[in-house]
């Protein structure tokens, strides 16, 4: 059931994560909002750069990885765009200021937080705590946003699609999601999209990372992040221009995951996965985890409406 993991728990299969935020009232959620948005204009309105990716032939997994990045296969992607940087703080901050949207871990038991004990749930964490679970000073609205499941990360995306009036690629109804994948609108990226950006547009991965350049120089990982995020787009970024798609933290795709989807997509022309399963995919790595765990091909996943300190998400759109 659950996969090569540091510590296992209901919700996750492979990641490395787990501190205390109280419970926000209406009054001190409505403040923090106002104070992060006030701390960061380039980001009221929400919109995250976004990047042009050309697309091409490329071979998907890695030949010496883990079983799940195997066999090594030839696909097809097709243009897109990326998120320059993972969602910030002060991003999601201006949708739940614009739509009062509730998070599924306001709404549910809180989040799973970090500290000496490890990773463990807290009643009242969501995406305004760090991933000690305290409130995060209004001096961090640029770090990546975190306590936030993939459900969160759909509804941000939709968020962005309406304003820019274009269509929704995320339709949730009452007990079921209807996916627009080729609609026009911001949606996650999917795996085969993130790894052929991961590793810098090519036909085929050159370097284990996101990036030519030694761990410490473009990532935040358990070497040198201090166990804790950091703010976005300060390593260096790849060959695309993008920043931390290795570290910082784990990025949530389009994606359910299969661990055997790879043998199902020979030939694939921009593979999204299968059409059902219990667990999205995540990638990249976190500020928690080894170099293992940030290579490019590395695959992990998560539940849907799982939620931890080390797990955000980036954005992207078909061209």
């Amino acid at each position: 059931m659950y996969r090569r993991c540091f510590n296992f728990f209901p919700g996750a299969r492979k990641w490395s994560p787990t501190v205390e935020c109280p419970f926000f009232s209406k009054m001190t959620r409505s403040v923090f909002i106002l104070i992060v948005l006030a701390c960061s204009l380039a980001t009221l309105s929400g919109q995250p750069e976004m990047l042009p990716v050309k697309g091409g032939p490329f071979l998907l997994g890695d030949s010496t990885g883990d079983s799940d990045e195997r066999p090594v296969h030839t696909i097809r992607i097709s243009d897109f765009y990326l998120a320059a940087t993972e969602t910030t703080v002060a991003q999601f901050a201006a949708f739940v200021a614009a739509t009062g949207y509730r998070s599924d871990a306001e709404t549910g038991e809180g989040s799973y937080v970090w500290d000496s004990l490890g990773w463990h749930k807290k009643d009242g964490v969501d995406w305004r705590c760090s991933e000690t679970g305290q409130p995060r000073p209004a001096g961090q609205s640029n770090y990546p946003v975190a306590h936030v499941s993939w459900n969160d990360a759909a509804r941000y995306c939709n968020w962005l699609s309406e304003k820019a009036g274009l269509k929704k690629v995320y339709v949730f109804q009452k007990d079921s999601l209807l996916v627009h994948l080729n609609a026009d609108g911001f949606r996650l990226p999917t795996e085969a999209e993130w790894e052929y950006a991961a590793g810098g547009g090519q036909s085929s991965k050159i370097d284990t990372y996101a990036g030519a350049h030694p761990l410490s120089v473009i990532a935040w990982y358990s070497g040198n992040a201090g166990r804790h995020p950091h703010a976005v787009g300060q390593k260096r970024s790849n060959a695309l221009g993008i920043s931390d798609l290795s570290g910082n933290v784990w990025e949530w795709c389009h994606d359910w995951y299969h661990q055997d989807f790879y043998a199902r997509s020979i030939d694939a022309i921009n593979p999204s996965g299968p059409v059902s399963g219990e667990m999205r995919c995540v990638r990249g790595g976190s500020w928690n985890n080894s170099g293992k765990h940030l290579r490019i091909a590395n695959r992990s996943s998560r539940y849907p409406d799982f939620r931890d300190g080390s797990v955000g998400f980036r954005v992207a759109r078909s061209k």
